[in-house]
């Protein structure tokens, strides 16, 4: 935790504010001043407001309000609470000052004091915390932190702190507001807190904000591949597949032996039906990494889409010569004989990726009755009928299976 304490460490006293100073015979104010003594800060609060509506500039009166507040915010433990009674002292602390400048530098030393005690208490609780391993003891620090952000906003590292216990204590969605502090304000932001908070974003499905960080994170930090994978992840999310494809171009220009990108890229360029580029990013994807299944099923589909593609071509070559009532010409026929040969060639080079992706996987596994299923058209078309009755079984198929591509 790298938190900063003030040479003021030394001056630790309880309290935060009391202005001296008599009641100028204000019977609300002896009211709220005898509240406070027997620790009945909700009549204290009452009985200065009342004060108050006597003489709204009375900084007595928010001096006392400021008090109660005080008191309060340290008998609970709820870190939004804490956070929220801490809050309102300090707005009851600069209404004193604005009516009685003379105040000031007592405010700043005792908010000050009262801003290093609870970072300090937060600190204590977060390494409780570490060696328990308890959420409620990552709460407490949260609830310390929270009331010191709430004593001087410009902390940062008040805020990062709180952040890093609400997230250890399983508190994401609050911990997005302290994180985003930290992140706007920052001179040097940082790698982690933009990856963490990169993550909660997309945790809490929040994809449009995690673009917007995880764009300005990978400007400043180019070769952190963990920002750069949870940016392409959250184009994925909003379904950009234009800026997704071409966020992973450039990132596997920068790591070309980074498999998982290669992966995803191939996967997504077979979804747009782009099926030679998917097989050139499919294929390296898998000479990198040669255990994952799902690269090699997927390499093998892109083989069979684009045999399916080809077989288009041929049909919609043969009905315009039948729509236009003539014959095929030599070039045509030349042509469709030559996607003949490219469409047997696809196929077959689909067998490897999906014998292996088979070899990879159990039945019941994920995919694997997927990976039976292709196996089985593939065969059927390079003419390999004792290997398709091998997989007609797990690929769901009966006895009149028929061999034709769908």
């Amino acid at each position: 935790m790298n938190t900063r304490l003030s040479a003021l460490f030394a001056l630790l006293v309880a309290g935060l504010l009391v202005l001296g100073g008599c009641s100028g015979g204000n019977p609300n104010i002896s009211a709220a001043e005898d509240a406070i003594e027997a620790g009945n800060n909700d009549q204290a609060i009452q009985s200065a407001e009342a004060a108050l509506e006597m003489d709204s500039t009375n900084a007595e009166a928010y001096s006392l309000i400021a008090q109660a507040y005080v008191n309060k915010a340290k008998n609970t433990m709820t870190p939004s609470e804490r956070s929220e009674l801490f809050t309102q002292a300090r707005e009851a602390q600069e209404n004193a000052v604005r009516f009685d400048p003379g105040t000031r530098g007592d405010v700043q030393q005792r908010r000050q004091v009262a801003y290093i005690q609870e970072m300090q208490q937060g600190i204590d609780a977060f390494n409780t915390a570490r060696e328990s391993g308890d959420s409620t003891d990552y709460s407490q620090a949260a609830a310390y932190f929270g009331g010191a952000n709430a004593l001087e906003p410009d902390s940062l590292d008040a805020h990062l702190n709180e952040a890093y216990a609400l997230l250890n204590a399983g508190q994401q969605p609050q911990a997005i507001e302290p994180l985003e502090t930290y992140v706007s304000r920052a001179d040097s932001v940082g790698e982690s807190p933009y990856t963490i908070l990169g993550q909660v974003y997309l945790t809490n499905e929040k994809p449009e904000d995690a673009i917007t960080l995880l764009t300005e994170a990978t400007q400043e930090y180019p070769d952190n591949e963990e920002l750069q994978s949870l940016l392409l992840n959250a184009f994925n999310r909003i379904g950009d597949t234009e800026r997704a494809m071409e966020a992973y171009s450039k990132q596997i220009e920068r790591n070309p032996n980074n498999a998982q990108f290669r992966y995803n890229y191939g996967s997504m360029l077979l979804t747009a039906d782009r099926y030679e580029e998917a097989i050139e990013q499919l294929g390296k994807a898998a000479e990198l990494d040669q255990d994952n299944p799902r690269v090699f099923y997927n390499l093998g589909a892109a083989h069979i889409n684009r045999a399916a593609a080809i077989d288009d071509s041929i049909t919609v070559m043969e009905d315009r010569a039948r729509e236009a009532e003539r014959d095929l010409t030599a070039e045509e026929d030349q042509m469709i004989e030559d996607m003949v040969d490219e469409r047997g060639d696809q196929f077959q080079s689909a067998v490897q990726p999906l014998e292996k992706a088979y070899q990879l996987t159990e039945e019941g596994d994920e995919y694997h009755q997927d990976i039976c299923r292709a196996l089985f058209q593939v065969y059927v078309n390079t003419d390999q009928q004792d290997k398709a009755k091998q997989v007609e079984a797990c690929a769901g198929m009966g006895d009149g299976a028929s061999g034709s591509m769908e």
